[in-house]
């Protein structure tokens, strides 16, 4: 067994309060994808080599990178809840591509989104969860709520004035990417879910596919982010406790120094 140092059990005294998960808590994380230069090698080390190839597929340097952050910070901060270094973390696949534990200590489940140079994850125990977030942006709202939302949610959008209607479109946007996300299924599509969605409170599931009992077996929680930028979660069940919590270099060097000690 291996004995700790005196700066890491300081360390990891001071980091263990933003691990503690309990039943009915979501945990969710938000983090920049810049970092200094020297922080990439370590992200290379740690990543699994189907990781690497993904990222490598990505055109520009910048993607690439920013795939290689956003992977790796996931790794970090799920080997604080998991007790293992981020390189022995295994993730394994739906057949739609969602990410999940494989052979994990604890039944952890999370979900991941990132946009523009922002990434945020979401962490629960047991319960399906999923995260988007969305970068607002000038875009064509009205073609696209016709063809994507439905009928009452392309006329709650158009009945709006143009500046209100960014807003309340990404808003819908990322309701509806989450519920799909949390499932991992992708047999609804986005016309299928309908959101409520106040713009001066939380949004809620009217029904999915038509079934108003289904929908009322979730819940959904808007995130504060960055000036400009949107997030929905997603969870099954409901009665959740929220903690929020911000993944910084600094942080980064705080694993490094608890890694050596696994």
């Amino acid at each position: 067994m291996k004995l700790l140092t005196p700066l890491t059990r300081s360390i990891r005294t001071m980091v263990l309060s933003d691990f503690q998960l309990y039943s009915q808590m979501v945990h969710i994380w938000q983090t920049s994808l810049t970092r200094s230069p020297q922080y990439l090698e370590f992200y290379q080390k740690i990543l699994a080599d189907d990781e690497l190839k993904r990222a490598r597929r990505f055109k520009f340097e910048r993607d690439q990178q920013a795939f290689m952050i956003a992977r790796g910070t996931l790794r970090m901060i799920l080997s604080h809840y998991l007790n293992l270094s981020a390189k022995q973390i295994q993730f394994k696949y739906s057949s739609n591509g969602k990410p999940s534990l494989d052979q994990a200590p604890l039944p952890l489940n999370f979900n991941l989104s990132h946009a523009h140079g922002k990434a945020i994850y979401a962490i629960a125990l047991e319960e399906n969860i999923g995260i988007d977030i969305e970068y607002i942006r000038e875009i064509e709202v009205i073609s696209l709520a016709k063809r994507f939302f439905c009928d009452s949610e392309y006329q709650w959008l158009n009945s709006l004035n143009s500046e209100a209607q960014y807003a309340a479109f990404f808003r819908l946007w990322t309701c509806k990417e989450a519920y799909l996300k949390a499932t991992g299924e992708g047999l609804v599509g986005l016309q299928d879910i309908e959101i409520f969605t106040p713009l001066d409170s939380y949004p809620r599931i009217l029904k999915i596919s038509q079934d108003l009992e289904l929908a009322k077996n979730w819940t959904m929680q808007t995130i504060e982010t960055a000036e400009n930028y949107l997030a929905t979660l997603a969870i099954k069940g409901i009665n959740y406790q929220f903690k929020y919590r911000q993944w910084t270099e600094e942080k980064e060097i705080e694993y490094n120094i608890m890694a050596k000690d696994r």
